[in-house]
């Protein structure tokens, strides 16, 4: 639960061409879509095999409790860091999670995780945006949780799937993590929605999520937006 923790969680990287209307995949402006409620991030999880190749649990548990309020060491991380906290510059309206794991992963693999949070279309944007702006400059950078603990981390910018509104990719690595393997990072915005993709790197089939995958919860997302 702590390597989903700490990792579900972030961002690193280049960043995906938005939406063409063109293409059927925009929906109505920003600023004038409703953050979606919790039962309707619940409605949108995949659950079971909903991921080809995947096993989808939604969870019930919290994935981040008042005690994860998390601070960096470096302003210009921030909008990373933020990604494990509960108390992040942009405000988080509700917030769902499930773990999902790959049908040929080890079966001692650590399962990942899609995280759905919604915001207001304004404030999605800005915190895609300073993402974006942190990932061009922030390497490292040490976080310090109330919950008691401290990490230093790196980062790495991967290329972005080509899905959603928006979207950046990124390694986020642990100091302590053993073998030095972190976590591909994935997040892709559906209006005011940010669907969080954490997949742990591992020997045989390393790599983030699908942008097959990605685009699939991006449409479920707009359809529900769509149909409050």
């Amino acid at each position: 639960m702590v390597g989903v923790l700490s990792a579900a969680a972030a961002a690193t990287a280049a960043c995906s061409p938005k939406a063409d209307p063109a293409d059927g995949k925009s929906s109505s402006p920003v600023s004038e879509q409703k953050p979606l409620t919790e039962a309707e991030l619940t409605d949108a999880l995949p659950v079971g095999a909903d991921f080809p190749g995947f096993i989808a649990e939604p969870q019930t548990m919290p994935l981040l409790e008042a005690e994860d309020v998390v601070t960096v060491d470096k302003p210009a991380c921030r909008p990373i860091a933020d990604m494990m906290s509960v108390r992040p510059k942009h405000p988080r309206q509700a917030m769902v999670w499930a773990t999902i794991k790959a049908n040929d992963a080890p079966s001692q693999e650590t399962p990942g995780s899609v995280t759905l949070t919604s915001h207001t279309g304004q404030e999605a944007e800005a915190w895609m945006d300073e993402l974006k702006e942190a990932l061009t400059s922030c390497t490292t950078f040490t976080a310090t949780s109330e919950r008691g603990w401290t990490h230093r981390f790196t980062i790495r910018p991967l290329l972005p799937v080509t899905a959603g509104d928006d979207s950046v990719t990124y390694l986020l690595t642990n100091a302590l993590a053993p073998d030095g393997k972190g976590n591909f990072m994935t997040v892709v915005r559906t209006g005011g929605t940010f669907a969080t993709y954490l997949m742990n790197q591992y020997t045989g089939k390393p790599g983030p999520i699908a942008a097959s995958i990605a685009d699939q919860q991006h449409t479920k997302l707009q359809a529900i937006a769509a149909n409050p």
